[in-house]
């Protein structure tokens, strides 16, 4: 999967869905990403974040981890650092 269609995938947080549900899929569609990889991704793609979001992914609960926050408090935490930086979210 390339970066660009990565990029498409994360503005669908602007659009409302969740993001937990974004980085989810991310994780299904391509094997060898991470939580490390998608934090990166993320943060580079929302300029406007500060590096305070990374430890938020670092520490979820994804499809891939058994241990971390749940995705309600992730999707909660992130879409309040979003609107923090400026973002407009439903």
């Amino acid at each position: 999967m390339l970066y660009s269609e990565n990029s498409e995938s994360f503005n669908e947080i602007l659009s409302g869905k969740r993001p937990s549900k974004v980085f989810n899929s991310l994780l299904l569609e391509n094997k060898i990403l991470d939580k490390y990889d998608l934090a990166d991704m993320f943060l580079a793609h929302f300029t406007l974040l500060d590096s305070k979001v990374l430890p938020l992914i670092w520490n979820w609960r994804s499809i891939k981890s058994i241990r971390g926050i749940s995705d309600e408090q992730f999707d909660e935490l992130i879409i309040e650092n979003m609107k923090n930086s400026g973002y407009e979210l439903p």
